[in-house]
């Protein structure tokens, strides 16, 4: 899908009234996803009924009734979510590349992509152990000279124990993914991770300071390689720039509980990598304080009876235009360099 980027960005009330007839051939589709879902759903709950009432005759006592009902709620629970699913896809395959086609050029937009983009974080060590990744919304483009690519991604681990009854998922990482163009050559490779002080210091992988306290104080910087880097080689890759582009990138994003980063980077050759958790700032419970994740898009329950597309939209195109926000930040850069010396 080619689209051409206007030459002033866009506001948000141009931006909302541009996709807005997108909005009501969306809540047109969602109504009538929403009816077929009822009528499913009533039709699945009377069936097995029925087949309860009968066993209950046969059986001469009302248990298989109330078995049968749970059985019905409970499948249609699941049904409904695998609807809620099929809905908010559809609804992101249509918003997503209509939102970033505003502002980029050369736009391509995959509803779903295998894990090419997932591998590079992998190999910097940027997050946990997974077994289990699904990738949607993968768009790729140019802006303000450079290419990127993003996309949604879920990484969880299965862990079967020993037996199916036993096994456990665990989240690892829901979130959006970046792939942006530099115009400076990383070598070796930076993962840059969050402090979680003490802890991530004595146990995960040798961190070298920057000597910028701000900085430190918010990120852990390693190579992907044995070269022992001081803090003077990794300033000059890390400039104090790329460090202040950092810091303006987490201010953006905000924070987690207990002011902890939701940004995860890493450079390698001419790419810089970034992975933005969609959890956040949950409640406050005297001094607890709990994290919440949100969906990405959000574009409402299917079978709430009115749309919440409109009121939701300006969050979608918040995180939609992530990708602008993060290459307007970057330092420009310079001629590309190996800076292992």
């Amino acid at each position: 899908m080619q689209q051409t980027k206007s030459s002033e960005q866009l506001d948000l009330a141009t931006l909302t009234d541009r996709v807005r007839p997108s909005l009501q051939k969306l809540e047109a589709h969602r109504q009538a996803m929403r009816k077929s879902t009822l009528v499913r759903s009533g039709v699945f709950i009377g069936i097995l009924l029925v087949a309860g009432i009968i066993a209950a005759v046969a059986a001469g006592h009302p248990a298989p009734v109330f078995m049968a009902l749970f059985a019905a709620v409970i499948l249609v629970i699941i049904y409904i979510s695998k609807r809620q699913t099929k809905w908010a896809d559809h609804a992101g395959s249509v918003l997503i590349p209509d939102i970033a086609g505003s502002h980029a050029e050369d736009i391509r937009y995959q509803p779903t992509a295998d894990r090419a983009l997932v591998k590079p974080f992998d190999a910097l060590e940027l997050l946990g152990q997974w077994n289990r990744v699904t990738v949607k919304h993968l768009v790729h483009g140019a802006y303000r000279g450079r290419r990127f690519e993003w996309a949604l991604a879920n990484l969880r681990h299965e862990s079967s124990g020993s037996g199916k009854r036993n096994s456990s998922v665990t989240q690892i990482f829901y979130g959006l993914m970046f792939r942006v163009q530099t115009r400076t050559h990383f070598e070796p490779g930076l993962s840059i991770r969050p402090n979680f002080g003490w802890f991530s210091k004595t146990f995960g992988k040798r961190a070298i300071p920057t000597g910028n306290e701000a900085f430190d104080a918010v990120f852990l910087v390693s190579v992907d390689d044995d070269s022992q880097l001081d803090s003077t080689q990794l300033n000059q890759m890390l400039t104090p720039e790329w460090q202040q582009a950092l810091l303006n990138l987490h201010e953006d994003a905000g924070t987690l509980p207990y002011e902890q980063t939701r940004l995860r980077a890493g450079m390698k050759y001419d790419s810089f990598y970034l992975a933005l958790t969609m959890e956040e700032e949950g409640r406050k419970l005297g001094r607890i304080r709990t994290s919440k994740m949100r969906t990405f898009p959000d574009v409402g329950h299917l079978m709430a009876k009115e749309s919440a597309l409109e009121s939701k939209l300006e969050r979608i195109i918040e995180d939609v235009d992530t990708f602008r926000r993060i290459i307007d930040r970057l330092p420009d850069g310079g001629p590309a360099t190996d800076n292992r010396s």
